[in-house]
């Protein structure tokens, strides 16, 4: 009876022996946990600041890339304007006085001149909007890509998450 006694005590003093130890075991994965939520916090916080980073950048590219074309716009309007102005007077100084036909010859030749190059620098500036507007397509392509990865991310932050509340409810 003694042996069997004694060895109910070294069971007892074993079992509370592996207790202790799950105690301590448990607690520092409590430990861990709270760890683990609180980087998960700082990650979704930081994966909120980079959204709205992202949206930033995308908002003012955007505003860069129409300002450049309505610059773009004005100037040649500008021009057109200017050489239009130039044209009315040519005609205005022909009606009031009779220019030679070799001063008149030359004149039509640099307007011509300059009107071949206008019509350059509006197809220019037309393959300037086009390139623009398929750079912000890009931008917008590439923002919508960082947006799916940072769900993507997201996503895999809150599976992790839920499997911390698993671990922690069992």
């Amino acid at each position: 009876m003694l042996g069997f006694l004694m060895n109910l005590e070294s069971e007892l003093f074993t079992l509370q022996d592996s207790n202790a130890k799950l105690v301590a075991a448990l607690h520092e994965a409590n430990a861990n946990v709270e760890q683990w939520k609180k980087q998960l916090v700082a990650y979704q916080e930081e994966t909120e600041r980079l959204r709205d980073q992202v949206k930033i950048y995308a908002t003012f590219k955007l505003c860069a890339m129409w300002q450049v074309q309505e610059n773009q716009h004005d100037m040649l309007k500008d021009e057109l304007t200017q050489s239009l102005e130039e044209l009315e007077n040519l005609l205005k100084a022909k009606d009031g006085h009779r220019i030679h036909v070799s001063a008149s010859l030359n004149v039509f030749q640099e307007l011509e001149m300059r009107n071949v190059e206008l019509e350059r620098r509006v197809q220019n500036t037309e393959q300037n909007l086009a390139s623009a507007l398929q750079d912000r397509e890009r931008a917008e392509n590439e923002v919508q890509r960082v947006i799916q990865i940072l769900d993507v991310k997201i996503f895999d932050l809150n599976d992790l998450r839920q499997s911390l509340v698993k671990l922690i409810s069992k």
